[in-house]
């Protein structure tokens, strides 16, 4: 998984909110969306830091986490 800006992170988190019946694959996307804007991070991306508030969007979702 890779994001580039804000708007890659939105559409992800949207992705991870349609499949919170399945939170198998919801969890396993939400631990790739938070690596991918790690990454962006140390890459010192400009739109990491509101990558980074759009990602922690996903522990609104009422999904199992393990």
């Amino acid at each position: 998984m890779t994001v580039n800006d804000t708007k890659d992170v939105q559409l992800l988190v949207k992705q991870i909110s349609d499949e919170q019946d399945d939170f198998e694959a919801a969890h396993d996307d939400e631990d790739d969306l938070y690596e991918a804007v790690l990454k962006e991070v140390v890459k010192g991306n400009p739109e990491a830091r509101s990558m980074a508030a759009e990602a922690l969007k996903t522990k609104l979702i009422d999904f199992a986490r393990y």
